[in-house]
C-alpha cells in the first residue's frame, strides 16, 4: 500500500473553506449576446463635462465583465474631435447599422441620447429589452427649465415603447415620475445599483501626479469648494458660509477660499452684490473664482488642499470618491454616505465646523484610516464587486 504523507512546509489547503463568489467564467460561448448604450457623443473633452458621460463607459466596462459585448450607440462615432486610446477602445455602432447588420442585443439603455419610438419598436420586436436610465434630478431639471429658460426645447423626453424605467439610488425620488412620464407602467420602475472605477484618474493621468501632499502648516491650507453653481441643489452658498463660520471660530486658520465654477456666481446680481460683499473671507480678499475645470488640473493646483462639497437630492457624486481615491481630505454631506470620510450635516452646524478643524488639522494623522473608508467605500461601488455585479445580473 501507498501511503500519501505530507512533506514538511507543504500547504494543505484541502480543508480551506473559500467564500462562495459568483463571477462569470471565462470559458464564454464564441457567440455573446450585446448591450447597447444609447449616449451622447464620448471623447476628451465631454469625458470631464458631465458625470453622466463617464457614468455610460464605467456601465459600459461593467456588462463587459458580466460576458456581453457591449456598444455605444452614437450618430456621429466618427467625428474628428480628439479621442485618446482609451476611449478608442469602446465599440461604437449607429442606428442605421444596427438595422443592416442585425446583432443578437439583450438590452439597450438609453442614457444620454433618446431613440424614436419606430427604431425601439423595431428593436424590441427582435427581442430587445428597452429601458431608460435618468441619472439627474430630472424633476427639479424640468421645472428649472420651464421656469429659467422657457425658449429653449429640447428633446429630454421621447416616451413610446420603454420596457423600463431606472434611475440611481440617490434619484429614486423621481422613478414614478420619470415612468408616468414616458407612459411606462409604475410597476416597470427600478433603482438600479451606483457604480464608480478610478479609470479617468489613471488613464488620464495618474494617480501619484495628482496625490495629496501634507502641508507644512494646515493653518496655511487651502479649501476648495467644487460644486458645479448650476442650480438651487448644486450651489456654493452652504460650503462657503460653512468655511466663513468656520474662520471665525479658528482665526489661526489663514488659508484661502478657491470657488471653482465660481465665475457663475457673477451672473448672479443677489451672489454678486449682497452675498459675498457680506462675508469678512470676501472683504480679507481671500475668496478666488475660477472658472470650470477638469478634476486633474483642479488637483495638480491644489495638492494640499481640503475640499467641501454640498449636495441637494444628489447625495452620491463621483468628485467626492475621486478626491477620497487620491487621499485629499473632503468634506460631504451625502447622507449615503453616512459612514465614510468627513461627513457633515448643514443640521448640526457646530459640529462640521470641528468636522472641518478635523478635516485640515490632523488629516496627516488620520490618513490611514482615512484610506480604509476609501477602499471600503470604493469597493461598495466597484463594477468587480460580486455583489455589484450579482443585482446588475438581476436587473438585466
Amino acid at each position: 500500500m501507498i501511503m500519501s504523507l505530507a512533506l514538511p512546509g507543504n500547504t494543505d489547503l484541502t480543508s480551506y473553506q473559500h467564500a462562495k463568489v459568483d463571477i462569470t467564467p471565462l470559458d464564454i460561448p464564441p457567440t455573446r449576446q450585446a448591450v447597447i448604450l444609447a449616449t451622447n457623443d464620448v471623447n476628451d473633452v465631454s469625458l470631464f463635462l458631465n458625470g453622466l458621460t463617464q457614468n455610460i463607459l464605467i456601465l459600459y466596462d461593467l456588462f463587459e465583465s458580466l460576458g456581453y459585448d457591449s456598444y455605444l450607440i452614437q450618430h456621429n462615432p466618427n467625428n474628428t474631435t480628439e479621442k485618446k486610446k482609451f476611449i478608442s477602445r469602446f465599440r461604437s455602432i449607429t442606428p442605421k447599422e444596427i438595422i443592416q447588420n442585425p446583432l443578437p442585443i439583450k438590452l439597450l439603455i438609453e442614457i444620454g441620447m433618446s431613440l424614436d419610438a419606430t427604431t425601439r419598436s423595431y428593436l424590441r420586436s427582435m427581442g430587445t429589452k428597452i429601458t431608460k436610465l435618468y441619472l439627474g434630478n430630472i424633476l427639479n431639471i424640468d421645472i428649472e427649465t420651464i421656469q429659467n429658460c422657457p425658449s429653449i426645447f429640447f428633446n429630454h423626453h421621447i416616451i413610446g415603447e420603454i420596457d423600463e424605467i431606472w434611475t440611481s439610488p440617490h434619484y429614486k425620488q423621481h422613478v414614478d415620475y420619470a415612468a408616468l412620464l414616458n407612459q411606462t407602467e409604475m410597476c416597470n420602475g427600478r433603482v438600479v445599483p451606483y457604480v464608480w472605477d478610478p479609470c479617468f484618474i489613471n488613464y488620464y493621468g495618474s494617480r501619484e501626479s495628482v496625490e495629496w501632499v501634507a502641508p507644512m502648516n494646515w493653518t496655511t491650507m487651502d479649501i476648495v469648494i467644487m460644486d458645479p453653481n448650476i442650480s438651487f441643489q448644486k450651489c456654493f452658498l452652504y460650503s462657503l458660509l460653512l468655511i466663513e463660520a468656520f474662520s471665525k471660530k479658528h482665526p489661526e486658520w489663514k488659508g484661502k477660499v478657491q470657488i471653482i465654477n465660481g465665475d457663475r456666481i457673477q451672473l448672479q446680481p443677489n451672489a454678486r452684490n449682497v452675498v459675498l460683499p457680506s462675508l469678512s473671507l470676501f472683504r480679507q480678499e481671500r475668496i478666488v473664482l475660477h472658472g470650470r475645470k477638469n478634476i486633474h488640473t483642479i488637483l495638480k493646483e491644489n495638492r494640499s488642499s481640503c475640499f467641501i462639497t454640498h449636495q441637494w437630492n444628489n447625495d452620491f457624486n463621483y468628485m467626492t470618491l475621486e478626491l477620497m481615491y487620491c487621499n485629499y481630505p473632503i468634506l460631504h454631506n451625502s447622507d449615503g454616505w453616512i459612514s465614510f470620510g468627513y461627513h457633515y450635516s448643514i443640521n448640526e452646524w457646530n459640529k462640521a465646523i470641528d468636522t472641518m478643524y478635523c478635516a485640515l488639522k490632523d488629516h496627516s494623522h488620520n490618513l490611514n484610516v482615512y484610506k480604509t473608508h476609501a477602499a471600503n467605500l470604493i469597493w461598495k461601488h466597484s463594477i468587480h464587486n460580486p455583489e455589484m455585479q450579482a443585482e446588475w445580473k438581476a436587473c438585466l
